[in-house]
């Protein structure tokens, strides 16, 4: 008997080692746009809060807390929106999403709207000179966005996940002058707003990670552009958080010409000449050491800017 329930604790530790490398499978990249409030009319906060940033901002921490993805910096997204001309944020549907998306080389895009953003206070206070003061004050917040998750390469919205927040409080406390509170701030978080915002992008994050990883998303081939030429090492300014892994192949491209969109003057597409495949050799987390495999034209040589694309 002690055989056979020894023989059956080693399967399932087996089992065990065979499951849970799959539980900590690659994570899916993703990218959050800035989030759309203009349906909002009443507008009580500073007016220097960038709301739209601001909410995107806070998802991002959410979704990244959730540890299944890998999310691109927003400073990387902005540059992309500026190039392709996408500063408005009422300009991007889902297939523009989907352009931006396949440029940073990511599967899924977030786009949103704020549909509530509210702060209701009755009672009062002395304010002082720091911007905060005491009195008796209920208050209510309440925060509510809706979520659009995009598949990067077929721009079809898979599905929309709604973040609702409230937080109510009576009490002989802080009165607060929103002038001089800035969005996002640990200041900001402690608020009844901060709060219910916090619950909404948690809702939101949630969701997102389980609708995302309960569908399968297209293929992306990653892009990026060549930062480093030595001999025969090319290094390339994408690595183990773009998802790049040694072995990988890339093709060096000189881009010849953009085309544009003679209406809005958007590129649509570019004119380009493969000079080389390269192959990974050593990755860090945002760059990659690559060999020259072979060489497919004798016009250009390699520089720093090529366009490199995943073969």
């Amino acid at each position: 008997m002690k055989k056979i329930w020894s023989l059956g604790l080693t399967f399932f530790l087996v089992l065990g080692f065979l499951v849970i490398p799959t539980q900590g499978a690659e994570k899916y990249t993703i990218a959050v746009l800035p989030f759309d409030d203009g349906s909002i009319q009443e507008r009580w906060w500073d007016q220097s809060w960038e709301l739209g940033k601001g909410v995107s901002d806070e998802l991002i921490t959410a979704l990244l807390e959730t540890d299944k993805f890998r999310v691109i910096e927003r400073e990387q997204l902005e540059k992309v929106l500026k190039e392709q001309n996408f500063g408005a944020s009422g300009r991007v549907d889902a297939a523009s999403a989907a352009k931006i998306g396949k440029i940073l080389g990511v599967q899924y895009l977030v786009m949103g709207r704020i549909t509530e953003f509210s702060f209701k206070s009755s009672g009062g206070g002395a304010i002082g000179r720091s911007g905060l003061g005491l009195g008796l004050k209920t208050t209510t917040a309440r925060v509510a966005i809706d979520a659009r998750l995009v598949d990067a390469t077929s721009a079809e919205i898979l599905t929309g996940v709604k973040g609702e927040g409230e937080k109510k409080q009576t009490n002989f406390g802080l009165i607060y002058d929103w002038n001089a509170i800035a969005f996002g701030s640990d200041e900001f978080r402690k608020t009844n707003v901060g709060i219910a915002l916090r619950d909404a992008v948690n809702q939101v994050a949630d969701g997102l990670a389980n609708k995302a990883y309960a569908h399968t998303p297209s293929n992306v081939v990653l892009t990026g552009l060549v930062a480093y030429v030595t001999g025969d090492k090319v290094y390339i300014n994408l690595g183990s958080s773009d998802g790049v892994k040694p072995g990988m192949v890339f093709v060096v491209l000189h881009v010849l010409d953009l085309v544009k969109d003679p209406a809005t003057g958007e590129v649509i597409d570019e004119i380009s000449e493969p000079i080389a495949e390269i192959t990974v050799s050593e990755v860090k987390e945002k760059a990659a050491t690559c060999l020259i495999t072979a060489k497919l034209s004798s016009k250009y040589q390699i520089a720093v800017q090529n366009k490199v694309q995943q073969k």
